[in-house]
């Protein structure tokens, strides 16, 4: 063995074995970060709301819930027509979100078609339009679509309702806590398309009410109300299924490489 540490002292230098010490502390540090090397290694689990705080914010925290669990999301508009009804509406398009195995999808609601043709994504490289049964059209623009997976951004909604520009009415009837503000440029915000979006014209008027489960804590629905012109409409954006939805790759398809690698290393996890 001392002939072997003389000749590696020799060729490396007397510090090698202090180098290679650092080295495999560094390394296993690294992989220890990222879930490799520690084999009790579990991701964090899905954030939870405490339906005993108060009521604003269990509704706020019901809000940011929605990063980190899986559940279903219609979203809802005003229909006459005899397609899939739902909350005094249709739905308009449908997302699955299943964030505990990174993928989610979309589908047009009966009669309509929103999203183009139907959308399969998981949150690393695959994106499959139009599914079934034609699942050759392969994108590799997932990773963009992941941090939309249900259109709305419910973190930044729920920063603009806690801040002090921006008036909540908070109420708490009939087991469900309800956050309402009347500020147009939230209301705007949230359509986010035509001539509402950013900055609404001097004839909108609109509104939002968040409407949270109060005994679980979970998110129920977004609903926006608004007038252009004096013209009254409204969405709503409905949640449920709470951890309790499954997304299916479509058939012929296989999982891209980086979604093992993600896998292996848990890189949504790292601090």
């Amino acid at each position: 063995m001392s002939r072997l540490t003389d000749a590696m002292r020799a060729r490396f230098g007397e510090d090698i074995f202090a180098r290679m010490a650092i080295a495999a502390v560094l390394t296993a540090l690294i992989m220890g970060s990222v879930g490799i090397v520690d084999p009790f290694y579990e991701p964090p689990g899905p954030d939870t709301v405490d339906a005993d705080g108060a009521p604003e914010e269990v509704a706020l925290s019901a809000l940011h819930a929605t990063g980190t669990n899986d559940y279903r999301m219609d979203w809802i508009v005003p229909c006459d027509q005899n397609v899939t009804r739902r909350d005094g509406g249709c739905v308009f398009l449908r997302y699955t979100v299943e964030r505990s195995d990174r993928e989610y999808a979309v589908a047009n609601g009966e009669g309509y078609f929103g999203s183009g043709p139907d959308i399969y994504a998981d949150a690393v490289s695959a994106t499959l339009h139009d599914y079934p049964p034609d699942t050759k059209d392969n994108e590799s623009r997932a990773l963009n679509l992941w941090a939309d997976a249900d259109r709305l951004d419910r973190g930044g909604l729920a920063t603009t309702l806690r801040s002090d520009a921006v008036e909540t009415t908070v109420t708490e009837t009939n087991g469900t806590i309800r956050l309402r503000t009347e500020n147009d440029s939230v209301a705007s915000r949230l359509l986010g398309s035509g001539t509402n979006a950013s900055t609404p014209p001097d004839s909108f008027d609109g509104n939002v009410t968040v409407a949270v489960d109060a005994e679980s804590g979970w998110l129920r629905a977004v609903t926006v109300r608004y007038t252009v012109d004096g013209e009254a409409d409204w969405e709503r954006y409905r949640y449920d299924r709470w951890n309790d939805v499954r997304v299916d790759r479509p058939a012929g398809t296989s999982r891209p490489l980086l979604g093992w690698l993600y896998d292996a290393v848990n890189v949504e996890y790292r601090p």
